[in-house]
């Protein structure tokens, strides 16, 4: 469990630090169903893109550990937040940066396999609350404990 502890907050971090220019805002690649029902089909994209993310990140999280230790840094990447460090570890910061862009690429290739789009798996997680969905709530949650029991 620390483990994936550890993880969430390495990702959470990846998420905030602002590595490029903000993209241009895009056409909606998504439109929900007018009912607001996740169908089997969307069930099933939800579970793989769920599946092979989870496998992006066992995969990510072996980088991030060869990272830390390469730079000597500590578990919490606090380093990264300090502009006094980054300012005078550039090499660190590149290096990072290298590692965002291949999650970024590793998540993007998670929802490609699976046949969905981000927008698409985010809208699914929404509507996962409703409960409208209360049977696929429970046949998705059934899924993804199958995939974290192995």
């Amino acid at each position: 469990m620390k483990r994936w502890a550890y993880l969430i907050s390495v990702l959470l971090l990846m998420g905030c630090e602002v590595t490029e220019a903000p993209r241009p805002v895009r056409k909606s690649e998504f439109t929900p169903p007018k009912d607001n029902r996740i169908t089997e089909e969307m069930a099933r994209s939800y579970v793989n893109a769920s599946k092979y993310l989870l496998e992006a990140i066992a995969s990510h999280e072996k980088s991030i550990e060869d990272f830390t230790n390469e730079y000597e840094l500590s578990r919490d990447l606090s380093e990264l937040a300090d502009s006094a460090y980054k300012e005078t570890h550039r090499d660190v910061v590149k290096a990072w940066d290298g590692l965002v862009k291949d999650w970024e690429k590793s998540e993007r290739d998670a929802y490609k396999r699976a046949k969905i789009t981000e927008e698409e798996f985010n809208w699914i997680g929404g509507a996962l609350t409703d409960s409208l969905n209360e049977d696929m709530q429970k046949k998705i949650a059934g899924e993804l404990e199958a995939i974290q029991q192995k």
